[in-house]
């Protein structure tokens, strides 16, 4: 007898072909047949008229993983149709930390943990043993660059030596052995922005011994994007390893939009010269990371504790002023900014900052001054800087992937609304509304292409013998509800989600399942 059967589905396989109808039944947590099946043979029946069956959306890009201690239940990703979730992007990820500079591993990974935690991420192995429970969707792991770079050489502004090379390098080959499927870089932030072209070649050399991929957060996403764009092509033709530019789009206003067309390009030469790249994106043309990087790059070697002490005292914030202000006026240098998650100020996310200025009669640098300060460099912030061209361009491209560049806690407030909706958003927004890409290109974005990227071969089809993570949804009423005011308003149009053969969602509300497993990429 079969577990779930899901009756009279109009399926999307995940391969882009056209769409048909059959009965799918599941048992024992794979995919058991793809035929008519009689009612009884099912101790659960699901009727899937009117409705699409698909493979369990993929995450191509997450920061879950920094977070997956405090929300195992994976809820956030499970209400989108999300059953597989790659973590450990734009160069950090939870492990691994180094006993002799602990504080700067501290500064990659966060505080917000247990000592048993904390003692767990010396080693990445040990690391992944420590989380490998059941989770409400599969979890799959990269090694952060910065992570690595911050054991050897903590918060260094300078190119590495030979020797420290070679260090940062043996422990990349330890995560590759323990279960990572590569390695992520974010070069625009510390200390994993620290590095040159040649450190990133050497890195990527190894990665490619393991047949693993690695991701960029590139240099420069805004005047400077077709340049750290065409980095990175160099550092995947000098290595040969599989490249993903994480989130690509174009930001820093209109006069940096349309560059896509330009790196799109470039990628397409590259495809043809027979590299394998690819990208990732969320879609909406707004970006969100911490506010800290308004501070460069060069003063963050100062520490914490040291860029505190200048955004408290008047000398400082004169000085910070010059590089983060300039000459500009302050309501245009903040004009694009978004007050997202802060500890200290709750009642500012999904604020425009100079919204709050002119309320409150004050300078919005000042503003974001008193935030970082009293935040300690923690406050979110959303960038309203993107238009909708650029989303729907890299969107219509055929290597790149849907992520949702999101995590969540919760209880916590000021979320970019991407971390709920990235996935039905697409289905509802960009494939029915604006018809941007066609129904069955979305789910193949989804689901077949990330699982081949990143090497999961059970997963992304529907095909007997493969991985029951499935999602049944209405064509006509998936989408998104919510806003960067509210992030937290519940999606439409998700009946099912299924992870490993158990329902966790039904009628778009999280049963409590938890058939989701610690993923580990197999090195021969």
């Amino acid at each position: 007898m079969y577990d779930i059967l899901i009756k009279n589905a109009r399926i999307a396989d995940g391969t882009g072909n056209p769409t048909y109808y059959s009965d799918v039944a599941v048992k024992d947590g794979k995919i058991a047949r793809i035929a008519k099946v009689i009612n009884s043979d099912a101790k659960t029946v699901i009727d899937g008229k009117g409705k699409v069956l698909s493979p369990g959306f993929i995450d191509a890009h997450s920061h879950h993983d920094m977070v997956v201690e405090h929300n195992y239940s994976c809820s956030n990703s499970l209400e989108q149709g999300i059953t597989t979730i790659i973590g450990g992007m734009c160069g950090e990820s939870p492990m691994p930390i180094c006993e002799n500079q602990l504080e700067a591993g501290l500064r990659v990974v966060g505080r917000n943990h247990t000592e048993e935690s904390r003692k767990a991420r010396f080693d990445t192995a040990a690391y992944l043993d420590f989380v490998d429970r059941p989770t409400g969707a599969n979890m799959a792991y990269l090694v952060g660059h910065g992570n690595l770079r911050a054991c050897v050489v903590g918060y260094a502004d300078r190119k590495l030596t030979k020797e420290e090379q070679a260090e940062m390098e043996e422990l990349l080959r330890k995560a590759m052995k323990a279960g990572c499927y590569g390695l992520s870089f974010g070069l625009i932030y510390p200390p994993g922005s620290y590095a040159d072209t040649e450190e990133m070649i050497g890195m990527a050399k190894v990665v490619a011994e393991f047949g693993g991929l690695i991701t960029v957060h590139v240099r420069a996403e805004n005047t400077k994007l077709v340049e750290a764009v065409e980095e990175m092509m160099e550092v995947t033709r000098q290595s040969n390893v599989r490249m993903v530019i994480s989130h690509h789009k174009a930001t820093g206003g209109y006069l940096c939009w349309n560059k896509t067309a330009a790196t799109i390009s470039i990628m397409d030469r590259m495809v043809a010269q027979g590299y394998d790249v690819f990208c990732d994106q969320y879609p909406y043309t707004a970006s969100a990371t911490g506010m800290q990087t308004n501070i460069p790059d060069s003063m963050h070697v100062l520490g914490v504790d040291k860029l505190v002490e200048m955004l408290t005292t008047d000398e400082g914030r004169a000085e910070l002023r010059k590089v983060i202000v300039g000459d500009r006026d302050s309501f245009d240098r903040f004009k694009y900014t978004m007050i997202g998650n802060s500890v200290s100020r709750p009642d500012y996310a999904g604020r425009m900052i100079n919204d709050i200025a002119r309320e409150e009669g004050r300078d919005p640098y000042d503003i974001q001054c008193d935030l970082l300060r009293d935040d300690r460099l923690s406050t979110g912030a959303i960038f309203h800087t993107m238009c909708e061209e650029d989303v729907a361009r890299v969107m219509q491209w055929p290597r790149a992937m849907v992520g949702t560049d999101g995590m969540y806690t919760p209880g916590e407030v000021g979320n970019h609304p991407r971390s709920f909706s990235s996935f039905v958003r697409v289905l509802g927004r960009y494939v029915r509304e604006l018809k941007v890409i066609t129904l069955e290109n979305a789910i193949r974005k989804m689901c077949y292409l990330p699982a081949m990227v990143y090497g999961m071969s059970t997963k992304g089809l529907i095909r007997e013998g493969m991985d029951a993570d499935l999602v049944l949804f209405d064509p006509e009423t998936v989408g998104d509800n919510n806003d960067f005011t509210d992030p937290y308003v519940k999606n439409s149009g998700l009946d099912y989600v299924i992870v490993g053969g158990e329902i966790a969602v039904k009628d778009n509300v999280i049963t409590g399942a938890m058939g989701g497993k610690q993923l580990r990429k197999t090195v021969d």
